[in-house]
């Protein structure tokens, strides 16, 4: 398989990579990768983002709203919390907390971005704030597309997620 062909096929197994990622996938180098990358981007075969650090990359069949979805679920601690989010429909700090066994603080940190990249909202319940999917519709639509690449290798929860969507 040519070069091209093997960095399209990595972006299409693995939606939200970035550079560092088909660089770890590959033997080849940053300046190869990235002016493929360029290439693969001009011609129209692939879409990218730019976050704050990086910038990822997605194939075609990726709509722009589940950007922010894959590239959370990308992220091991949020990955955690968005699944159990999932499969329990709210979670508190506490829940929350008790289920990762993280720092608080990182917790406090995961919770905020989420919140921040609207992929969950907050919401009071019996005096304390709480956490839900805020669109579970594009997270079902996305799980349903996406579900054997962002879950690859996971056992815990597929089951219950599977059943929660």
């Amino acid at each position: 398989m040519d070069r091209i062909k093997t960095i399209l096929k990595i972006i299409e197994d693995n939606p939200g990579i970035h550079v560092r990622g088909i660089i770890n996938e590959t033997d080849l180098k940053n300046g190869v990768i990235v002016h493929y990358l360029d290439k693969l981007e001009k011609d129209g075969k692939i879409r990218s983002k730019k976050y704050s650090r990086y910038k990822r990359f997605y194939s075609l069949d990726i709509e722009e709203e589940e950007y922010n979805i894959i590239r959370n679920l990308r992220k091991p601690t949020k990955k955690e919390i968005l699944l159990f989010i999932i499969v329990k429909g709210n979670a508190s700090f506490k829940e929350v907390l008790s289920k990762t066994q993280k720092s608080p603080s990182t917790i406090s940190w995961n919770l905020s971005d989420l919140v921040n990249n609207g992929v969950i909202e907050k919401f009071a319940q019996d005096q304390r704030t709480s956490y839900r999917i805020k669109n579970v519709n594009l997270i079902k639509h996305t799980f349903r597309k996406e579900f054997s690449k962002l879950l690859e290798n996971k056992k815990e929860h597929s089951e219950d997620i599977f059943l929660a969507l």
